[in-house]
């Protein structure tokens, strides 16, 4: 099997298997975030450096929608506050990139989206964003590792 397929057929089985047991199991984590944590830790270099980058980088982002939404609502919420805001927060997140462990803009960005999509306006609603985000990055891995297993395994 070509690599490509292979890449392919191993991100298959684990979102099929994280679908299926979060259905089953009634996981009260949303299941796109998990989604969009899978595409960050592939898009971040994959491995155990791509799940740091993507846990530090998605978890960064949820903290700042967190702050914006505090900060907004503390300044009246009005429209004009909501868009100074979420710019600044924006400004943030490019600026956290001179910290190397928050240098994973696209995940910072990848994860406010997501918490800001879910509405995430609470620490316990930015926690289970957080978890479902980290759930997505050790996806990733796990499916990095699917196909060394199936080439162990031939005869």
């Amino acid at each position: 099997m070509n690599p490509m397929t292979m890449r392919a057929l191993s991100l298959a089985v684990v979102v099929a298997a994280w679908t299926a047991i979060s259905e089953m199991a009634r996981v009260p984590l949303s299941l796109w975030p998990a989604i969009v944590a899978l595409g960050c830790s592939l898009a971040a270099g994959g491995g155990i450096p791509g799940l740091q980058r993507t846990l530090a980088g998605t978890i960064s982002g949820v903290v700042w929608a967190l702050v914006a939404h505090a900060v907004s609502r503390a300044l009246g919420g009005q429209d004009l506050v909501q868009a100074l805001v979420a710019g600044a927060a924006a400004f943030g997140m490019v600026l956290q990139a001179r910290v190397p462990l928050l240098s994973y803009t696209a995940g910072a960005f990848a994860g406010a989206g997501v918490a800001m999509g879910l509405r995430a306006v609470s620490v316990q609603g930015g926690v289970r964003v957080a978890i479902a985000l980290a759930v997505g990055a050790v996806l990733g891995v796990a499916a990095e590792r699917i196909p060394s297993l199936v080439a162990s395994r031939r005869l």
